[in-house]
């Protein structure tokens, strides 16, 4: 999986990271913490505090920072710079005590991101210009090849390495490998106003979830 490192994979969904939550992820076995600053910034960090190492999906949104459970350590948006260590309040926190940064594109009702690669690397893959419906991720207990060439079984065509679309149906499918034995398929409909979006999106969450567990009994 680490050749994928430097791919654009969807993490999350819009809908994820609602007003102050912190939302967990992972991606090619990198646990993730992602989460939308007050002034609409997305984040995604490693899901680690610096000190303990305690999961900061646990922790609270503050809106411009995130609290670790923990200690209560301090991490600043966008830099993620510890900006407050409560053992020591009179002291400012070293510069160089930043957690690691991962890149953050806000497309399609989707959050997308990626683990390595040059920054001025081509952007998330480019669907037409046209309103989407981003789908509720469904987590899958197998490999993200497993699903993959379930999808090309059932007529889904392969636009990119993790990316698969159906025209007849409108449905584009993403499969965001979690790590070697699990997976979460994303997907996106097509939103056209001669439909009701919220039977599009309980019709779509049914397909996902026969897909998962048509894959799942193939174990």
């Amino acid at each position: 999986m680490t050749s994928f490192r430097s791919h654009w994979f969807p993490v999350a969904a819009v809908h994820d990271v609602p007003f102050r939550h912190v939302h967990q992820a992972e991606l090619l076995g990198q646990e993730l913490a992602v989460w939308r600053a007050d002034d609409g910034f997305v984040n995604v960090w490693e899901n680690r505090c610096l000190h303990r190492g305690v999961r900061l999906t646990l922790g609270i949104n503050l809106g411009d920072s995130l609290k670790c459970q923990y200690h209560g350590w301090l991490y600043s948006s966008r830099s993620s710079a510890c900006t407050y260590i409560p053992a020591h309040p009179e002291n400012a926190p070293a510069r160089l005590i930043c957690n690691k940064v991962y890149p953050a594109v806000e497309r399609y009702g989707l959050i997308w991101s990626r683990l390595d690669g040059d920054p001025d690397m081509a952007p998330v893959p480019a669907l037409e210009d046209r309103p989407w419906l981003a789908l509720r991720g469904i987590p899958v207990k197998a490999p993200a090849d497993r699903i993959e060439a379930l999808l090309v079984r059932e007529g889904f065509t392969r636009c990119t390495d993790f990316m698969f679309r159906n025209d007849d149906d409108g449905l584009v499918l993403m499969v965001q490998p979690e790590n070697t034995g699990r997976c979460v398929l994303r997907g996106l409909a097509r939103e056209t106003p001669q439909a009701d979006d919220l039977k599009v999106l309980l019709d779509c969450n049914v397909r996902l979830i026969g897909l998962r567990d048509a894959v799942e009994a193939r174990q």
